[in-house]
């Protein structure tokens, strides 16, 4: 679990990073729901290419 919290906060600076960068040197802007729709694709992507995390149910008594 944390190393997915880690990797969603490392694809969401990495996002905001290349918009900014857009704004700076393309000229481009580009609204939150479009950098949040990135974001998700690029997490679909490592998902298929790596898999995704093994979360195993295991009940506690």
């Amino acid at each position: 679990m944390r190393r997915t919290k880690a990797a969603i906060m490392m694809y969401t600076a990495w996002n905001i990073w290349k918009e900014r960068n857009r704004r700076i040197f393309e000229h481009t802007r580009a609204d939150a729901v479009q950098i949040l729709q990135e974001i998700m694709a690029e997490i679909s992507v490592r998902k298929l290419a790596c898999g995704g995390p093994e979360f195993s149910v295991v009940s506690r008594c």
